[in-house]
Formats: structure tokens, C-alpha cells, sequence
């Protein structure tokens, strides 16, 4: 029973070993600019929208905002429309709403 026992561990050893030896490294994400939120608010939701943050210690309280409507704002869109794609967003502060950047 030891050797089976000992037998099963050494060969999920060397599986996981090979796995991760065939495994691609993982890539840093590169920062390449901010969000206009004003202007995905306006892509998002027709040219009457302006964006606005409700706590400025709240990095998703971003929203747009029209006649007393408020709707959120789409961050990862926002980036595709800006800069092409394969961007999307990313937080740099959950407590900062104005630490939203691009990045690809």
C-alpha cells in the first residue's frame, strides 16, 4: 500500500512538473493612457451625457449622467474606443476614482 501510495505521489509530482515547465510566461500588462469618461458616457449613452463621480474615494462610482438619470459607464469599452483593440481597464485605487488607466 506505501509503494502505490508513494508511486501516486511521485507521478503527480512529475505531471504538475511538466506542466508547468510548458506553461508561456505570463505577460505585464502595459499602461498606455487614461479614460475620457466624459466621452464614453456620450458613446455610451447619446451626446447629452456628461460623466460624474459620486465619491471621489470610490473608483466605481463613476456615472453618466443626464436629466436627472444616472447610468454606469462601461471602462473596458472606453478603452477599445480609445486606443483600438486589445485594451481594457485597469484600477490602479479602488479608494482613487480618478485611477482608471488603459492598458494593453
Amino acid at each position: 500500500m506505501r509503494k502505490t501510495i508513494s508511486r501516486f505521489a511521485l507521478a503527480a509530482v512529475v505531471g504538475a512538473s511538466a506542466i508547468a515547465a510548458t506553461a508561456a510566461p505570463a505577460q505585464a500588462a502595459t499602461i498606455i493612457g487614461g479614460i475620457n469618461v466624459d466621452r464614453q458616457c456620450k458613446v455610451q449613452h447619446g451626446s447629452a451625457f456628461t460623466a460624474v463621480v459620486l465619491d471621489t474615494r470610490n473608483a466605481y462610482s463613476w456615472r453618466c449622467h443626464y436629466s436627472g438619470y444616472l447610468y454606469g459607464v462601461d471602462m473596458n469599452s472606453a478603452c477599445i474606443n480609445q486606443y483600438g483593440g486589445g485594451a481594457f481597464s485597469v484600477l490602479l485605487d479602488p479608494g482613487n476614482a480618478y485611477s482608471w488607466r488603459c492598458a494593453r
